[in-house]
């Protein structure tokens, strides 16, 4: 099942996206050391999936 359409823009603004965090989190590593890039990546994906959990529709059995 498809849940949405994604376009060549909507691509580009996922990936632009995705690069951006990638860079923050690369930069906090450098800063304040790996334990705390590591966490925060975790609390950001933990947070993702419950947003997109949140949105998706439900299982009606």
């Amino acid at each position: 099942m498809i849940l949405f359409h994604l376009s060549g823009r909507g691509l580009l603004g996922l990936l632009a996206t995705t690069l951006l965090v990638l860079g923050v989190l690369a930069l906090l590593w450098a800063l304040a050391g790996p334990a705390w890039s590591l966490g925060l990546g975790l609390i950001l994906v933990l947070l993702v999936r419950g947003v997109l959990a949140l949105f998706s529709p439900g299982e009606s059995e």
